[in-house]
């Protein structure tokens, strides 16, 4: 059974905010790879109208996704049990160092699409504070899943009064995807840590340029 079987196999038995939670549990207890669950999210909220629908179907996606995101940080704690006394004296003392810089790093990397396993497993190796992590975690997914529901929803708002806007749309849709993708993010965020925010910005626009004007 491949993945998109897994996920069809999972709507079809668990519909709704169950399906959903799962669905983002799944995608994100696998380490260095996602199934496109914010995608199903976007589906589900053109059919969830009411707002409290819409904050049923955020907040099934953010914990499911935060409970995945817990399992990661477990495996990277497994990896630290093998450590000598050496080792773990070096990474007490990173975790000392960095406890409360880390806390936002975790929120900007869960509400991005930065690949987060990258950080979420040294987390688990230094033994990060589970509650600090599950709460960072939890808040940057709900605004990411948030901003991907209120998209959606927006959407298809507009095509429903102008079908003529349906193509423009997409083809929107289409370019900011590819932006989000392509986008050098380590490079922005790290601009946004040493120089601020104005700094990221005019970083984050000069990636953007370069996507489409060579130089």
């Amino acid at each position: 059974m491949d993945l998109t079987e897994l996920v069809n196999a999972i709507l079809s038995l668990v519909g709704g905010p169950l399906g959903i939670f799962l669905i983002s549990l799944v995608s994100n207890s696998i380490p260095f790879f996602t199934i496109p669950y914010l995608g199903i999210v976007a589906g589900y909220a053109l059919f969830y109208v009411s707002p409290l629908d819409k904050v049923v179907l955020v907040l099934a996606s953010a914990l499911g996704a935060t409970v995945g995101k817990i399992a990661i940080y477990f495996m990277g704690k497994a990896v630290s049990k093998g450590f000598n006394e050496s080792t773990k004296k070096n990474v007490d003392l990173f975790k000392r160092i960095a406890k409360r810089s880390l806390f936002i790093a975790i929120l900007v990397f869960a509400a991005s699409p930065l690949p987060d396993d990258i950080l979420y497993v040294p987390l688990g190796i230094m033994g990060y504070p589970i509650l600090l992590y599950f709460i960072a975690i939890l808040a940057g997914k709900a605004v990411l899943t948030s901003i991907v529901v209120l998209y959606a929803s927006w959407i298809a708002g507009i095509a429903v009064v102008h079908l003529w806007t349906i193509p423009i749309l997409i083809a929107v849709t289409a370019l900011l995807t590819y932006i989000v993708v392509k986008v050098d993010w380590y490079v922005v965020i790290n601009e946004l840590y040493t120089e601020g925010v104005i700094a990221a910005l005019k970083k984050f626009g000069y990636e953007t340029k370069k996507l489409f004007f060579k130089s």
